[in-house]
């Protein structure tokens, strides 16, 4: 291996290269080696710590996400390295032996910073921290943790401490030094950074605003009840807080206004109750989160003012009312969520300048006007809300400029109008597309079908008309599914899906989709004017979960391939004209768990399968008088199983005879246009073609007056004269 002669090598990075197998042990021969990251390479293992021990001038090594499960001694290895400072370790890997192994080997006081989180360790763990009196960092989140860690107050250079979901910061621990009740005495460091999420802490420590110097402070995800304390405006420092998923309520407490470090507060999914224009906030804020409370009022017409460097403003869920202010218009936003609230009014054009701005969600208001130009200038536009206000009027033009748009939801408003043909032209990453309950009229555009990305495509509740496009077939989205190699563009992580809400009709039910969106393949176009028939190609997307068709004016028969369809769950071909027989690929679909066949023109007997044999409810296929066979009662006649075949065997002969006819008439056409064409074009060819025919029938006479004069002579028996 060529980096054995690395032998002056100080850095070593290997992070995320998806490499696999063991680390190879011709890594200690790099005794020079200062820094190694193995990091988030899931399949790499250590077997075996003796090359480690070799790496006598290491002081940062990383091997999280690295299963370390075979890597005996390792910990008293690390421990044993003379200048190691940073270790991180997060993984499910390690075990008991490996910390009572670091406990009993030697001092570890130079360690500073130490990343234990993820392991499952117990409470024996805590040991290990007595003697580390330069740590300055402890990450031992989502471990088993049981006891209450008596050795902080021996930690005197720490600054950094994260115990997010640990069993015993409850409110039992209350009398302990360390945690209620802390008297000055028993503060011997300066924490900055303190994560106690996901906790079970039922009321907001006291002890805690003492702690002067912290710069974070996480106590989210807990059961806190009651008010924030007005004291939390004593923590000056703090750059980060966040309060969300707990049990607050009352007011925002004016105190925060005092917290003049902050930039980032979290509140999100509380109860409470303040007045959002009486509400102090620190004009350094960056990020701002109110979701799921019970603000009320208007939005301050300078709200603009209030919050300038405000990047991401979340007031979603709230009890938010008036219009929205053109001053937001002057922040250079990166979010902007006001979902959910009673917001009225036209939505302000002034968004010309919002160049940096990523997501704009604003469904679920009283909004009405038209969707203003303005937003097409916003080329950063990744995601865009709208759906379930009262906007009007046509599908803006201006919309064409957002080439980076991966959601556009405009469903549930008044717009009207065609979908234009450029729509094919906004976005090749667009992945969903909702315009649902409008009045769109006119044809599918076949165009749409270059939006290859698309998961989610919803039309349904329109007055569309026309055939569904035989492009269909071509949206890749729908083919990979969640395998999609379509990436978000703008540094936009697959985190962020995680906040974003659809609601789509699956299962004859409409859920709301948020976490697993990203996992949603669906297609509705229901409840239009959609005629001819299904097209073939549509059984080629084969990642597609829910297909709905139904109350259009839809005719001939269900695709023969519907039975490729393996990921289908959801299929809805109610309330239109098909007709033939059932294929018996439907019984192959595994997946299907909701189907509806209802008031069509069906007929033959009903297939019988494994999947279809538990959808027996008769609902499926009433309204359809020819179909026969369980669930339904009526049972199948000899003809009944016949039909079908018949159905199939005549439609094929039709189709035969088509062909035949297409062919005489195209030979015929061919042949008589070679003769005549030729004849037309070039004059020497036809004055030879009528000299030829001349002559032709000059011989043609002589002969006949041959023949002729035998046959007399033959009766008359007088010669013919020479």
């Amino acid at each position: 291996m060529f980096i054995q002669s690395l032998e002056h090598l100080q850095l070593l990075s290997l992070f995320d290269s998806q490499f696999s197998g063991r680390i190879p042990h011709i890594f200690g021969n790099l005794t020079k080696l200062n820094f190694l990251d193995l990091s988030f390479n899931y399949h790499l293992y250590v077997d075996g710590s003796d090359w480690i021990s070799q790496l006598s001038s290491l002081q940062y090594l990383y091997m999280s996400y690295v299963y370390l499960g075979k890597a005996q001694n390792l910990l008293k290895v690390l421990s044993m390295l003379p200048s190691l400072s940073n270790i991180e370790l997060v993984s499910y890997s390690l075990n008991e032996l490996h910390a009572h192994q670091l406990v009993r080997a030697t001092n570890v006081s130079r360690v500073q910073v130490l990343n234990l989180a993820e392991n499952g360790l117990e409470a024996q763990i805590l040991d290990v921290f007595h003697n580390m009196t330069f740590i300055t960092k402890i990450d031992l989140s989502h471990n088993n943790l049981n006891s209450t860690p008596f050795w902080l107050s021996s930690c005197n250079k720490l600054v950094s401490l994260f115990l997010a979901i640990i069993d015993y910061v409850k409110k039992q621990d209350s009398r302990r030094c360390t945690w209620g009740n802390i008297q000055p005495g028993c503060i011997r460091y300066d924490l900055q950074q303190l994560d106690l999420t996901n906790n079970e802490l039922d009321r907001f420590p006291a002890w805690l605003v003492q702690l002067v110097n912290l710069e974070l402070l996480d106590l989210s995800e807990n059961s806190i009840n009651g008010l924030i304390p007005q004291t939390i405006g004593q923590l000056k420092k703090l750059n980060t807080l966040y309060l969300d998923k707990n049990n607050l309520h009352g007011n925002i407490p004016n105190s925060l206004g005092q917290l003049l470090n902050l930039h980032n507060l979290d509140i999100s999914l509380n109860h409470l109750e303040s007045l959002i224009s009486n509400i102090t906030w620190p004009k350094q804020l960056v990020y701002l989160n109110l979701t799921n409370n019970h603000i009320t009022g208007s939005l301050p017409q300078d709200i603009g003012d209030r919050l300038p460097n405000v990047t991401s403003l979340f007031l979603g869920n709230n009890l938010i009312s008036g219009s929205i202010p053109n001053s937001l218009c002057k922040i250079n936003l990166y979010n902007l969520d006001l979902s959910g609230n009673m917001l009225s009014g036209e939505n302000p054009d002034c968004w010309r300048d919002s160049q940096g701005l990523n997501e704009v969600n604003l469904s679920s208001n009283n909004l009405s006007g038209v969707i203003p130009s303005s937003f097409g200038n916003v080329s950063t536009l990744e995601w865009f809300h709208l759906n379930n206000n009262s906007i009007h009027g046509g599908f803006p033009s201006s919309l064409i400029n957002l080439k980076h748009l991966l959601i556009l939801d405009l469903g549930e408003n008044h717009l009207s109008g065609i979908i234009p043909s450029w729509i094919g032209n906004i976005s090749s990453s667009m992945q969903i597309l909702r315009l649902r309950q409008n009045k769109f009229s006119g044809k599918i555009p076949s165009q749409l079908c270059q939006l290859s990305a698309l998961q989610i495509l919803d039309l349904s509740n329109n007055d569309l008309m026309g055939s569904i496009p035989d492009c269909i077939g071509n949206l890749t989205g729908m083919i990979l599914g969640k395998n999609s190699v379509i990436q978000p563009s703008n540094g936009t992580t697959y985190s962020e899906w995680y906040e974003q809400e659809v609601r789509q009709i699956m299962k004859g039910t409409e859920l709301e989709y948020t976490r697993n969106l990203r996992l949603l393949v669906n297609m509705d176009l229901s409840n239009n004017n959609l005629s001819g028939s299904i097209p073939e190609e549509i059984t080629l997307l084969s990642a597609l979960q829910g297909l709905n068709v139904s109350y259009n004016h839809l005719s001939g028969h269900i695709p023969k391939r519907v039975g490729d369809m393996k990921s289908l769950e959801s299929l809805d071909l109610s309330h239109d004209q098909l007709s033939g027989t059932i294929p018996d690929g439907i019984s192959s679909l595994t997946s299907l768990s909701h189907l509806n066949l209802s008031y069509n023109n069906f007929s033959g007997p009903i297939p019988k399968g494994t999947q279809l044999s538990t959808l027996d409810d008769p609902f499926i296929y009433i309204g359809n008088p020819f179909l026969c066979g369980p669930p339904l009662p009526n049972e199948c006649s000899a003809n009944d199983s016949k039909h079908g075949n018949e159905d199939e065997d005549g439609k094929d002969d039709k189709i035969e005879k088509l062909w035949f006819y297409f062919v005489v008439a195209l030979g015929f056409a061919i042949g008589f246009w070679a003769v005549i064409g030729s004849l037309l074009m070039k004059r020497s060819w036809r004055c030879a073609y009528f000299q030829y025919i001349d002559k032709s029938r000059q011989r043609m006479n002589a002969s006949w007056a041959i023949h002729l004069a035998n046959f007399k002579e033959r009766f008359t028996g007088n010669p013919v004269a020479g």
